[in-house]
């Protein structure tokens, strides 16, 4: 245990010396118990760091090399951004930086000089109208663009480019605000932007979706949209929104938005994959019951037939079952979550009922007979439970398994079992070979490794 600065005098006020040592047992308690309990004082009156008490100095320079690098005179500076943090950890530039080449020289001095004067352009393109408001927040946009060159891996960085950003989208520019706000979540994603970030890019994503234009329609006059495929780029918008802040406030909006639009594009597979994401990714989300109804109808949609998986019946099963926990909303639906449940087990019985005709084209009668059962048990108030009646009746003379012609001429060809041979052996022949395997057996019984096989082949 370390005492700091009064070790010293506690080892020498404690040390016994002869004349205090004796051979009395409860002398000896008592000279421990005093020493225990002077410990303990001198602790309290100190700062002892085994109790947990730490010196603060200490602390924030372990804490400020972990998070930070040094300038190389022991100064440490706190990266901003990834691309801060990359430098400071990437070979390349700690020799660039030991050569004394920087390819980008901060003007600190010239960033605040130029993002005053952007502000005062914002501020003013608020109180006009029409082209001229448009122009001036350009203006503005491009002075915060100059601001963050000057000065890149700062808190001015993250200002300027979410200021550029918001006169890009005054100015109804949107593909240039939503490269400004990508760029901001990307280089620090954990700025204290992020939630305005987040509704800004969601506007965007859903103001292009309303665009059904192909790549092959270029937009050459409207500021408004990309120069081509207007709706794939409000897509992509929203992904993107997911990705860059999976944990933001209306991360889930997006995310439904993106489920809604595959589903009325007819993309089932898409619709519901992205549906259970959502349910699986936010369980606290208010579009769960919504995620849950319209992905059973995906999942119904995207059944291809009896001739294809069962999967997606599989999970419009699952779905089905866990609706039951949202008694409000499933009592308001009733209707539709009566007809999907009406519509699986339909699917689920024409399943069956394709494998029972399969089974009966076959002559396998008992096979289909199995199938036929399993729907009249489970599916008999279906439209396939009166098919199966009459299919039933058609196997009442059917053989279990069908009737084998010419099995004679089975025997003139090779088996898989290779030890078979391919003639019939003569009666002398198969007596040798009987010999053969009572010499073996008995050579076997007799070797001390057992069985004569492949496995002991070299054995010691």
């Amino acid at each position: 245990m370390q005492f700091g600065g009064s070790s010293f005098a506690i080892n020498g006020l404690f040390r016994r010396s002869p004349a205090l040592k004796t051979s009395n047992t409860l002398e000896r308690h008592i000279w421990e118990s005093n020493k225990f309990w002077a410990g303990i004082i001198c602790c309290a009156l100190s700062g002892c760091t085994s109790l947990g008490l730490r010196d603060d100095d200490e602390y924030g320079r372990a804490r400020r090399a972990i998070e930070s690098r040094s300038d190389g005179n022991g100064n440490f500076i706190r990266p901003e951004g990834r691309r801060a943090e990359s430098k400071s950890t990437g070979v390349l530039e700690s020799i660039k930086t030991s050569m004394g080449m920087d390819p980008k020289p901060k003007d600190i001095e010239k960033a605040k000089t130029i993002y005053a004067q952007a502000e005062a352009l914002f501020e003013e393109a608020k109180g006009l109208e029409g082209d001229q408001r448009a122009a001036r927040f350009d203006a503005a946009a491009k002075k915060f663009d100059e601001a963050a060159k000057q000065w890149p891996s700062s808190y001015l960085e993250q200002d300027a480019l979410m200021m550029a950003g918001e006169s890009y989208f005054f100015s109804e520019h949107y593909p240039k605000a939503s490269e400004r706000y990508t760029k901001l979540a990307k280089e620090y994603p954990r700025n204290r932007y992020q939630d305005r970030v987040d509704r800004r890019r969601m506007e965007i994503g859903n103001f292009w979706l309303q665009f059904p234009d192909k790549f092959y329609h270029l937009n050459l006059v409207d500021r408004k949209r990309p120069w081509n495929d207007t709706k794939n780029y409000g897509k992509k918008e929203l992904e993107k929104l997911r990705l860059d802040s999976p944990t933001g406030k209306i991360s889930d909006d997006a995310t439904m938005v993106i489920a809604n639009t595959a589903f009325l594009e007819e993309r089932w597979t898409e619709a519901l994959d992205t549906y259970n994401d959502l349910i699986l990714t936010y369980p606290g989300s208010k579009h769960l019951f919504d995620a849950h109804l319209m992905g059973l109808q995906a999942a119904l949609q995207s059944y291809a037939g009896p001739e294809y998986s069962q999967e997606p019946l599989e999970q419009a099963e699952k779905l089905l079952k866990n609706i039951v926990k949202f008694p409000e909303e499933s009592r308001r639906e009733k209707e539709s979550i009566d007809r999907a449940y009406t519509d699986l087990q339909n699917y689920r019985a024409g399943y069956e009922f394709n494998r029972a005709m399969f089974r009966y084209n076959r002559g396998e009668g008992k096979a289909a007979r199995m199938y036929c059962e399993n729907i009249l048990r489970d599916f008999s108030e279906t439209a396939y439970a009166e098919p199966t009646r009459e299919l039933l009746t058609k196997l009442e003379g059917m053989p279990d398994t069908p009737t084998r012609y010419l099995q004679s001429l089975t025997t003139l060809f090779p088996e898989n079992d290779k030890f078979k041979p391919l003639i019939r052996p003569l009666p002398a022949e198969a007596v040798d070979s009987q010999r053969s395997d009572e010499i073996s057996r008995t050579a076997d019984r007799n070797s001390p490794y057992g069985a004569s096989n492949g496995n002991n082949v070299g054995r010691r």
